[in-house]
């Protein structure tokens, strides 16, 4: 899957950014739970903050900007103070292959396009 990390100026990850045309909610929330540390993930309505969980005991948000974006915003809750490195929930979305892109390989392995 397509990432856009987003790094400190140390090098650590603070956050990232997925395409949200290629994950829908019952693969974001797959993905998380299946992250070492990742615990009480739960859906979010009627805000911009998709979902919440926490990670290593820290407060982390999926966001999505406008409530209408593209992509979607995995990160702490409050970006400006954490020290999290979310390296290893990055890492879980760049191996996940969800259905649509399966198909889309398949297709241009198929056509060779």
């Amino acid at each position: 899957m397509k990432t856009y990390p987003i790094s400190r100026p140390d090098g650590t990850l603070l956050a990232f950014e997925v395409t949200s045309t290629w994950v829908t909610y019952r693969s974001l929330f797959r993905i998380l739970r299946a992250v070492e540390g990742v615990k009480s993930v739960r859906r979010k309505w009627f805000n911009e903050d998709r979902a919440e969980f926490l990670y290593l005991g820290e407060p982390c948000v999926v966001w999505e900007a406008w409530g209408d974006s593209n992509r979607y915003w995995i990160g702490p809750k409050e970006a400006e103070t954490s020290k999290l490195d979310v390296a290893p929930i990055h890492l879980a979305f760049q191996r996940h292959n969800g259905l649509w892109v399966r198909l889309w390989l398949a297709f241009h392995a198929k056509t060779g396009a």
